[in-house]
Protein backbone atom coordinates (compact mmCIF):
# COMPACT_ATOMS: atom_id res chain seq x y z
CA UNK A 1 0.00 0.00 0.00
CA UNK A 2 1.47 3.12 -0.38
CA UNK A 3 1.81 6.01 2.20
CA UNK A 4 -1.39 8.16 1.42
CA UNK A 5 -3.46 4.59 1.24
CA UNK A 6 -2.47 3.73 4.72
CA UNK A 7 -2.97 7.33 6.03
CA UNK A 8 -6.54 6.88 4.39
CA UNK A 9 -6.86 3.89 6.48
CA UNK A 10 -5.86 5.21 9.61
CA UNK A 11 -8.18 7.78 8.84
CA UNK A 12 -11.37 5.69 8.47
CA UNK A 13 -10.51 3.66 11.47
CA UNK A 14 -9.39 0.30 9.44
CA UNK A 15 -6.44 0.49 10.73
CA UNK A 16 -4.29 1.68 13.77
CA UNK A 17 -2.17 4.89 13.31
CA UNK A 18 0.87 2.92 15.01
CA UNK A 19 0.61 -0.18 12.76
CA UNK A 20 0.53 2.96 10.09
CA UNK A 21 4.17 3.98 11.48
CA UNK A 22 5.72 0.48 11.58
CA UNK A 23 4.20 -0.38 7.76
CA UNK A 24 5.08 2.71 6.49
CA UNK A 25 8.94 2.75 7.99
CA UNK A 26 9.60 6.18 7.07
CA UNK A 27 11.77 8.36 9.68
CA UNK A 28 9.30 10.98 9.83
CA UNK A 29 6.24 8.50 10.73
CA UNK A 30 8.01 6.87 13.09
CA UNK A 31 9.08 9.99 14.92
CA UNK A 32 12.80 9.00 15.50
CA UNK A 33 15.65 10.88 14.38
CA UNK A 34 16.51 14.49 15.62
CA UNK A 35 12.66 15.25 15.67
CA UNK A 36 11.33 12.81 18.10
CA UNK A 37 11.89 14.87 21.70
CA UNK A 38 11.14 18.44 20.12
CA UNK A 39 7.98 16.90 18.97
CA UNK A 40 6.91 14.86 22.29
CA UNK A 41 7.98 18.16 24.10
CA UNK A 42 5.59 20.15 21.47
CA UNK A 43 2.62 17.64 21.93
CA UNK A 44 3.10 17.56 26.14
CA UNK A 45 2.98 21.54 26.24
CA UNK A 46 -0.14 21.21 23.77
CA UNK A 47 -2.03 19.21 26.49
CA UNK A 48 -0.73 20.99 29.26
CA UNK A 49 -1.96 24.41 27.69
CA UNK A 50 -5.60 23.43 27.04
CA UNK A 51 -5.81 21.81 30.67
CA UNK A 52 -4.90 24.98 31.78
CA UNK A 53 -6.89 27.52 29.59
CA UNK A 54 -10.14 25.22 30.42
CA UNK A 55 -9.54 25.05 33.88
CA UNK A 56 -9.11 28.76 33.62
CA UNK A 57 -12.33 29.14 31.71
CA UNK A 58 -14.11 27.22 34.08
CA UNK A 59 -13.05 29.03 37.53
CA UNK A 60 -13.52 31.99 35.82
CA UNK A 61 -16.75 30.97 35.31
CA UNK A 62 -17.48 30.14 38.69
CA UNK A 63 -16.25 33.22 40.19
CA UNK A 64 -18.43 35.61 37.81
CA UNK A 65 -21.69 33.38 39.13
CA UNK A 66 -20.60 33.85 42.85
CA UNK A 67 -20.15 37.35 42.08
CA UNK A 68 -23.05 38.24 40.35
CA UNK A 69 -25.81 36.58 41.91
CA UNK A 70 -27.60 38.27 44.90
CA UNK A 71 -28.04 34.99 46.78
CA UNK A 72 -26.61 31.74 47.38
CA UNK A 73 -28.26 29.48 44.19
CA UNK A 74 -30.86 25.94 45.36
CA UNK A 75 -28.40 23.54 46.32
CA UNK A 76 -30.75 21.84 43.28
CA UNK A 77 -29.27 24.23 40.78
CA UNK A 78 -25.96 23.59 42.00
CA UNK A 79 -26.27 19.48 41.12
CA UNK A 80 -27.98 20.35 37.75
CA UNK A 81 -25.02 22.57 37.16
CA UNK A 82 -22.52 20.10 37.97
CA UNK A 83 -24.04 17.40 36.45
CA UNK A 84 -23.98 19.35 33.21
CA UNK A 85 -20.04 20.15 33.99
CA UNK A 86 -19.85 16.58 34.13
CA UNK A 87 -21.59 15.73 30.99
CA UNK A 88 -19.98 18.63 28.69
CA UNK A 89 -17.24 20.52 30.48
CA UNK A 90 -15.70 19.93 27.46
CA UNK A 91 -17.28 23.18 26.22
CA UNK A 92 -14.54 25.18 27.03
CA UNK A 93 -12.06 23.06 25.62
CA UNK A 94 -9.28 24.00 22.83
CA UNK A 95 -9.27 20.39 21.99
CA UNK A 96 -11.27 18.23 20.13
CA UNK A 97 -13.21 16.27 22.86
CA UNK A 98 -16.01 14.33 20.96
CA UNK A 99 -17.21 10.88 22.62
CA UNK A 100 -17.03 7.56 20.31
CA UNK A 101 -18.92 7.10 18.32
CA UNK A 102 -20.20 3.56 19.10
CA UNK A 103 -22.71 2.74 16.38
CA UNK A 104 -19.48 3.27 13.66
CA UNK A 105 -17.58 1.21 16.57
CA UNK A 106 -20.05 -2.06 16.19
CA UNK A 107 -20.88 -1.66 19.79
CA UNK A 108 -17.30 -2.25 20.98
CA UNK A 109 -15.66 0.01 23.75
CA UNK A 110 -12.82 0.44 21.26
CA UNK A 111 -12.11 0.78 17.08
CA UNK A 112 -12.63 -2.63 15.88
CA UNK A 113 -8.22 -2.75 14.90
CA UNK A 114 -7.35 -2.01 18.07
CA UNK A 115 -7.18 -5.10 20.88
CA UNK A 116 -8.73 -5.92 23.82
CA UNK A 117 -9.08 -7.78 26.88
CA UNK A 118 -11.55 -10.20 27.42
CA UNK A 119 -13.04 -8.64 30.14
CA UNK A 120 -13.60 -5.74 28.58
CA UNK A 121 -17.41 -4.46 29.18
CA UNK A 122 -19.03 -3.75 26.65
CA UNK A 123 -19.34 -0.85 24.64
CA UNK A 124 -22.95 0.11 25.68
CA UNK A 125 -22.25 -0.15 29.39
CA UNK A 126 -20.13 2.60 28.79
CA UNK A 127 -22.82 5.22 28.85
CA UNK A 128 -24.24 4.05 31.92
CA UNK A 129 -21.18 3.84 33.99
CA UNK A 130 -20.42 7.70 33.16
CA UNK A 131 -23.99 8.41 33.92
CA UNK A 132 -23.30 7.05 37.49
CA UNK A 133 -20.44 8.99 37.74
CA UNK A 134 -21.95 12.38 36.71
CA UNK A 135 -24.64 11.60 39.79
CA UNK A 136 -21.91 11.15 41.77
CA UNK A 137 -20.19 14.28 40.72
CA UNK A 138 -23.29 16.51 40.63
CA UNK A 139 -24.14 15.25 44.21
CA UNK A 140 -20.81 15.58 45.86
CA UNK A 141 -20.50 19.65 44.82
CA UNK A 142 -24.64 20.06 45.67
CA UNK A 143 -23.73 18.52 49.63
CA UNK A 144 -20.39 20.59 49.34
CA UNK A 145 -22.28 24.06 48.27
CA UNK A 146 -22.34 26.79 51.38
CA UNK A 147 -23.13 29.68 48.68
CA UNK A 148 -19.89 30.12 47.00
CA UNK A 149 -18.64 27.66 43.86
CA UNK A 150 -15.16 28.80 44.37
CA UNK A 151 -13.94 26.25 46.81
CA UNK A 152 -11.32 24.02 47.46
CA UNK A 153 -13.40 21.19 46.90
CA UNK A 154 -15.18 22.42 44.00
CA UNK A 155 -12.53 23.67 41.95
CA UNK A 156 -10.61 20.07 42.30
CA UNK A 157 -13.55 18.39 40.46
CA UNK A 158 -13.28 20.91 37.61
CA UNK A 159 -9.45 20.59 37.74
CA UNK A 160 -10.64 16.72 37.19
CA UNK A 161 -13.08 17.12 34.50
CA UNK A 162 -10.34 19.09 32.63
CA UNK A 163 -7.87 16.61 33.16
CA UNK A 164 -9.97 14.07 31.88
CA UNK A 165 -11.53 15.81 28.83
CA UNK A 166 -7.65 16.03 27.54
CA UNK A 167 -7.30 12.63 28.41
CA UNK A 168 -10.21 11.61 25.99
CA UNK A 169 -8.56 14.04 23.05
CA UNK A 170 -5.82 11.58 23.80
CA UNK A 171 -7.62 8.66 23.60
CA UNK A 172 -10.44 9.06 21.65
CA UNK A 173 -9.30 11.80 19.10
CA UNK A 174 -5.58 11.36 18.80
CA UNK A 175 -6.12 7.45 19.62
CA UNK A 176 -2.56 7.41 21.19
CA UNK A 177 -2.93 4.42 23.32
CA UNK A 178 0.76 4.84 25.03
CA UNK A 179 0.01 8.72 26.15
CA UNK A 180 -3.40 7.50 26.87
CA UNK A 181 -2.29 4.61 29.22
CA UNK A 182 0.01 7.23 31.30
CA UNK A 183 -2.94 10.18 31.04
CA UNK A 184 -4.71 7.70 33.33
CA UNK A 185 -3.13 8.06 35.94
CA UNK A 186 -3.36 11.85 35.78
CA UNK A 187 -6.82 11.54 35.87
CA UNK A 188 -6.91 8.84 38.38
CA UNK A 189 -4.78 11.21 40.60
CA UNK A 190 -6.92 14.20 40.13
CA UNK A 191 -10.20 12.35 41.12
CA UNK A 192 -8.03 11.11 44.18
CA UNK A 193 -7.42 15.36 45.12
CA UNK A 194 -11.46 16.22 44.65
CA UNK A 195 -11.99 13.11 46.66
CA UNK A 196 -9.62 14.19 49.43
CA UNK A 197 -10.77 18.04 49.12
CA UNK A 198 -14.60 17.03 49.60
CA UNK A 199 -13.57 15.26 52.65
CA UNK A 200 -11.93 17.75 53.76
CA UNK A 201 -15.05 20.16 52.96
CA UNK A 202 -17.94 21.74 54.47
CA UNK A 203 -19.42 18.15 54.25
CA UNK A 204 -17.15 15.43 54.63
CA UNK A 205 -19.67 13.10 53.58
CA UNK A 206 -19.42 14.66 49.59
CA UNK A 207 -15.88 12.55 49.76
CA UNK A 208 -17.92 9.76 50.56
CA UNK A 209 -19.60 10.12 47.37
CA UNK A 210 -17.40 10.47 45.15
CA UNK A 211 -15.28 7.97 46.27
CA UNK A 212 -16.97 5.23 44.01
CA UNK A 213 -15.93 7.29 40.68
CA UNK A 214 -12.24 6.67 41.91
CA UNK A 215 -12.89 2.91 41.93
CA UNK A 216 -14.46 2.75 37.87
CA UNK A 217 -11.39 5.61 36.96
CA UNK A 218 -8.83 2.70 39.02
CA UNK A 219 -10.51 0.22 36.68
CA UNK A 220 -10.52 2.16 33.34
CA UNK A 221 -6.69 2.74 33.86
CA UNK A 222 -5.97 -1.17 34.26
CA UNK A 223 -8.02 -1.79 31.40
CA UNK A 224 -6.07 1.38 29.38
CA UNK A 225 -2.88 0.00 30.12
CA UNK A 226 -4.14 -3.77 29.34
CA UNK A 227 -5.00 -2.45 25.42
CA UNK A 228 -1.82 -0.96 25.24
CA UNK A 229 0.07 -3.76 26.47
CA UNK A 230 -2.17 -5.80 23.67
CA UNK A 231 -1.59 -3.64 20.72
CA UNK A 232 2.48 -4.10 20.53
CA UNK A 233 2.85 -1.23 23.42
CA UNK A 234 3.40 1.25 21.45
CA UNK A 235 5.15 4.60 23.07
CA UNK A 236 4.49 6.14 26.22
CA UNK A 237 5.00 9.79 25.15
CA UNK A 238 3.37 11.83 22.13
CA UNK A 239 5.04 9.86 18.72
CA UNK A 240 4.36 9.92 14.94
CA UNK A 241 3.89 6.31 15.37
CA UNK A 242 0.87 6.40 17.57
CA UNK A 243 -1.92 8.31 16.44
CA UNK A 244 -2.61 11.87 14.76
CA UNK A 245 -2.05 15.01 16.91
CA UNK A 246 -5.05 16.73 17.40
CA UNK A 247 -4.22 20.65 17.07
CA UNK A 248 -5.62 23.52 19.47
CA UNK A 249 -8.58 25.25 17.87
CA UNK A 250 -10.87 28.05 19.07
CA UNK A 251 -13.22 26.09 17.14
CA UNK A 252 -14.06 23.38 19.59
CA UNK A 253 -15.16 25.67 22.20
CA UNK A 254 -19.06 24.82 23.14
CA UNK A 255 -19.13 21.75 21.34
CA UNK A 256 -21.75 19.94 22.32
CA UNK A 257 -21.87 17.08 20.08
CA UNK A 258 -21.77 13.67 21.95
CA UNK A 259 -20.49 11.30 19.93
CA UNK A 260 -19.16 12.38 16.30
CA UNK A 261 -16.13 12.10 16.08
CA UNK A 262 -14.43 14.99 13.96
CA UNK A 263 -10.87 14.92 14.53
CA UNK A 264 -8.53 17.58 14.95
CA UNK A 265 -5.63 17.68 12.06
Amino acid sequence: ATVDGWRSACEGGVVSYHDYGIRVNDGAARGGGGGAVPYAAREILKYGVATAAQYGLLTAAASGLDRALPRALPKPAVWVLFAFLSLRSRVVSLLDNSRPNREAQAGKATPADVKRPAWTPPGIAFPFIWLTITGLRASAAALAYRGALRTPAHDALLLHLCVGDTWNCVTNIEKRLGVSAVGCSLVWASVLRAVVAFRASAAPVAGVVLAPSLAWISVACILTASIWSLNGRPPLYPSRTDGASAALRLKYLAQLDATTIRGGA
